[in-house]
């Protein structure tokens, strides 16, 4: 007679905790939306002015479906031009409205995480854990120390390929291969792989965690395989054709030696300081450190799934292969991103602050393991992993205010720049805003700025309102 009433408290119990679990979330999405909206770059710099290059071909009847797949050094972007042209044409192309759709494409990636995250705990039956991990995976996917990314409009690639990376990474690993869950996976890759170049990492991991989720086992499962061996072939294909042509010669240049030893060297060290750079990038330089740095993550990882598995436990090591897999997903970015950039650059390269947003993930699923372990064997009598994560925790934090200071200072050049052109042009010498473009930019930026100060939009959509 009273079972009702238990019903009904239960359900209000776990109404409670998803407002509480998605107040984190949201803060950390809210703070970010309103530093972005702030401290966005209101201005084409360097690499953004191409956009302006296709809005000419637009704006002209001159642009081709092919013009947004070129490659733009490595990367298809074409994903990010779509969503740029398009909010140019709604907004004049005002810059905020691109920095503000990078968050967006960002929150929506975090749903794809929280399904991960509720499916993990439900099926692991540890509810208790909840608010930590969604806590420290929002704080680390939305942290600050990204402003580099937030910040630049042209950007708003890297959030489109990591929503698409982490939908894509959901629906393979919700159990046993199906083809609708397959499809949407393949559609969310190839998003990811049209949006940055990392989203390549994806291709061989759809194909081990189709296997890993029992492929073989079912036709569904082979179907499955079979879909994603033709999203394969389909982008290689598309790829190399567009590789061949004279426009992407570029990447000839940056292509390492595999025949020597050092290249693998080279790629590992990249790789290390690649996913450590979320942590330290601000700071500590260090191979001395970051090699520690990294080898702790992969010993918390290691401790976290002995922790949970408690033995051999199949079903368990399942559970948790969604995080397992963005472990991966961020080594398999640094290693990616070394190929095109180690040889030329070096591997301290690897500590520019824009490739924050990929490395990250190696932390959050780090995190998440940890938090769940310690939720399973309780705190106390794992006080050494609380204070190695605490550490951990520490040298996150003081990596944000040196990287969100510098972009800040960065936006206030940028905007100076800006309003001295809003104000001055076409009276200008290209010196004066010398900030806005790299010196091999010079005479293309000039030309871009006469397409800008023709139609009104980006840093002349006042001059708009004021002939209005």
């Amino acid at each position: 007679m009273h079972q009702p009433s238990v019903n009904s408290g239960l359900r209000h119990v776990l109404a409670t905790q998803d407002v509480r679990k998605w107040a984190i979330p949201v803060f950390f999405f809210v703070l970010t939306l309103v530093f972005s909206l702030l401290y966005h770059w209101p201005a084409p710099v360097a690499d953004h002015w191409y956009i302006v290059k296709l809005y000419t071909k637009l704006k002209d009847g001159d642009l081709f479906l092919s013009d947004l797949f070129k490659l733009h050094g490595a990367h298809w972007h074409a994903s990010g031009y779509i969503v740029q042209l398009a909010l140019a044409e709604v907004t004049a192309m005002a810059h905020w409205a691109e920095s503000m759709a990078s968050v967006v494409f960002a929150g929506l990636g975090f749903l794809a995480l929280a399904r991960m995250l509720d499916r993990c705990v439900d099926q692991l039956r540890l509810c208790q854990a909840t608010l930590w991990i969604y806590g420290l995976s929002s704080f680390l996917y939305f942290s600050l120390d990204q402003a580099a990314n937030w910040l630049w409009g042209w950007q708003v690639a890297v959030f489109i390929s990591n929503a698409g990376a982490l939908w894509s990474i959901e629906r393979l690993t919700r159990g046993t291969p199906t083809l609708l869950n397959t499809t949407l996976a393949a559609v969310a890759a190839a998003v990811s792989v049209y949006g940055f170049g990392t989203g390549w990492v994806l291709v061989p991991m759809g194909f081990g965690l189709l296997i890993l989720f029992g492929a073989f086992r079912s036709r569904a499962g082979i179907g499955s395989l079979a879909l994603w061996a033709a999203l394969t072939v389909f982008l290689l294909l598309h790829f190399f054709s567009v590789y061949t042509t004279k426009k992407a010669l570029y990447v000839d240049k940056v292509t390492p030696d595999f025949f020597d030893p050092a290249t693998y060297v080279g790629l590992v060290h990249f790789a290390v300081n690649f996913v450590t750079s979320p942590l330290i990038g601000s700071t500590v330089r260090d191979i001395h450190i970051t090699v520690p740095l990294s080898l702790i993550g992969m010993g918390i990882l290691i401790w976290s799934l002995r922790m949970l598995s408690n033995g051999n436990r199949v079903d368990v090591i399942l559970s948790v292969v969604p995080f397992l897999s963005l472990a991966v997903f961020a080594v398999g970015c640094g290693l990616l991103t070394g190929l095109g950039r180690w040889e030329v650059y070096g591997a301290n390269q690897a500590f520019v602050s824009r490739l924050n947003s990929f490395g990250t993930f190696f932390w959050i699923a780090v995190f998440v393991l940890a938090s769940l372990a310690i939720a399973k064997r309780g705190a106390l009598p794992q006080k050494r992993i609380l204070v190695v994560l605490g550490v951990l925790l520490v040298l996150k934090f003081s990596n944000i205010p040196g990287i969100a200071q510098k972009k800040i200072e960065n936006s206030y050049a940028v905007r100076e720049a800006a309003e001295f052109l809003s104000e001055s042009y076409p009276d200008v010498n290209p010196a004066e805003y010398s900030i806005l473009y790299a010196p091999e930019q010079k005479v293309k930026v000039e030309g871009y700025l006469r397409t800008l100060w023709i139609h009104k939009v980006s840093v002349f959509a006042t001059n708009r309102d004021m002939e209005e």
